[in-house]
């Protein structure tokens, strides 16, 4: 009986630990989540205002169309209210799981700009994505893009990252949903 009673109070002592633990981390959470969406919308804005700098108006969701692999459309606007492109967000799978971009597409079809948001791709090797230079390769496409990895690429290809194959790939794919929906939104079939 001795040891029933002591068992008992060691397992109310765990159980109050373990609610007070359970209680610090709601109330962390709730302090942190709001503050955690604001960096998240600060950080997608900046990243749609990079990749379509001609945007000086602003931006408006377009939620009434849907296009494959694309979770998100934004009109860009000038500061007369004319749509001078588009912003595409893609979550395409990479290595290392999705690979968040946000695309920009001028009035032309072409690509204006790719900025990476969020990814957990292998750092030295598919983190590479990220990299300004290796992004700057999709400027000015506006078809389909197919990676190589010999290191010539012409017309719409764009050279592969070293040792990161499929994040080039995932890239390039969120890159050609975004044309693709693009080239749905100016009314022309894709190329």
């Amino acid at each position: 009986m001795k040891n029933t009673g002591f068992i008992l109070k060691l397992a109310a002592i765990l159980f109050a630990i373990a609610f007070v633990c359970s209680l610090i981390l709601v109330v962390c959470n709730n302090v942190t989540e709001p503050v955690i969406l604001k960096l998240q919308e600060e950080t997608e804005e900046a990243a749609k205002k990079d990749v379509l700098p001609e945007a000086d108006g602003g931006f408006e969701e377009i939620t009434a169309i849907k296009a494959e692999g694309i979770t998100n459309i934004y009109s860009g606007k000038d500061k007369n209210g004319n749509v001078v492109g588009y912003c595409f967000k893609a979550d395409p799978s990479g290595f290392g799981g999705k690979v968040q971009l946000i695309v920009g597409v001028n009035a032309n079809g072409e690509v204006t700009g790719v900025n990476i948001t969020e990814m957990s791709e292998t750092p030295g090797l598919g983190a590479n994505a990220n990299n300004k230079e290796w992004l700057s390769q999709f400027m000015g496409k506006n078809g389909e893009i197919t990676v190589v990895k010999t290191g010539n690429a012409k017309d719409n290809e764009i050279n592969a990252i070293s040792g990161a194959t499929i994040t080039s790939k995932a890239v390039s794919k969120g890159v050609n949903n975004a044309l693709n929906a693009a080239n749905q939104l100016f009314g022309k079939e894709a190329k």
